[in-house]
């Protein structure tokens, strides 16, 4: 069985909703257009993006409003298996503990390694951080423009150290990052001043996927503890999707920011892209 957990600071019934309207759940989850809370009722969806490569295929076998929901969780286009998903809820003290766990993972043998143990519990994982921000009120923000170069050459100015420098500008003038950009590793975003956040690579498959998880804040070069403003969006994702097409690259950006970071963003990152294009097509 995998299990993961996590405490929000948030009552039962507002996490509830977070996990059962249709609305809410396409922020952090999953897009479940045909989902109905009601026992017996099976609802479909698959991975996000276009590909529609993963079907998933649900039944809703328990509801205890509030406290518990568990449904069967299969892959019909890739194995003949079998689990099930169950939400647990915790309140106490105007917090709640929220409990995931999916039994018989191991029924999907029969649909290779990306199934595996280890990739489901990362999913749900990264699942758990998003529902917690989520209900903090962190919201995801999309950026997207088309690029006249090969993604290869896009992939290079985002993340070559001088590039890197010249596009993120609109931010932070003389911002730059320390650290190796490889899944697994911790990267420091930095200031001249040697202020700024530290992050974990979740994804980094050149060139067309990077997905970085924000941590906390550096002040003067060294990475501060979680306090209650930290708390409020760590976990949250920036992701980076490269997709090229005769010689064209789409370039999106998603960026999960709490309210008061939100206009900031909002007003800069175009920019930010626009010199990314710039760039790339002016060394293609």
């Amino acid at each position: 069985m995998i299990q993961s957990k996590i405490t929000i600071q948030e009552q039962a019934e507002k996490i509830w909703q977070a996990l059962t309207k249709k609305d809410q759940m396409k922020e952090w989850y999953f897009h479940i257009p045909d989902f109905e809370l009601k026992v017996g009722t099976t609802f479909n969806f698959y991975e996000p993006g276009k590909k529609n490569e993963y079907h998933h295929r649900c039944i809703i076998k328990k509801i205890e409003p509030n406290k518990k929901l568990s449904y069967t969780w299969t892959h019909p286009s890739h194995s003949n298996g079998e689990s099930l998903v169950t939400w647990l809820l915790n309140e106490y003290n105007g917090s709640t503990e929220v409990i995931l766990q999916h039994n018989g993972i191991e029924n999907f043998a029969d649909a290779g390694v990306a199934f595996s143990q280890e990739n489901y519990q990362m999913g749900w994982d990264n699942f758990l951080a998003l529902l917690k921000i989520f209900v903090y009120g962190v919201r995801k923000h999309k950026y997207e423009i088309n690029i006249h170069a090969h993604a290869e050459k896009v992939w290079d100015i985002l993340w070559n150290s001088d590039s890197y420098t010249q596009w993120t500008a609109p931010f932070c003038k003389g911002a730059f990052y320390k650290g190796e950009m490889k899944q697994g590793s911790r990267i420091h975003f930095l200031s001249p001043g040697l202020d700024g956040m530290y992050s974990d690579v979740i994804f980094f498959k050149p060139p067309n996927n990077a997905l970085f998880r924000h941590i906390g804040e550096i002040e003067n070069g060294i990475e501060l503890p979680i306090d209650e403003k930290t708390e409020k969006w760590t976990g949250a994702f920036e992701n980076y999707i490269l997709t090229e097409t005769n010689g064209i690259t789409t370039l999106i950006a998603e960026v999960d920011l709490a309210p008061e970071y939100a206009e900031n963003f909002d007003k800069n990152f175009p920019k930010g892209l626009q010199l990314v294009k710039k760039i790339s097509e002016t060394n293609s």
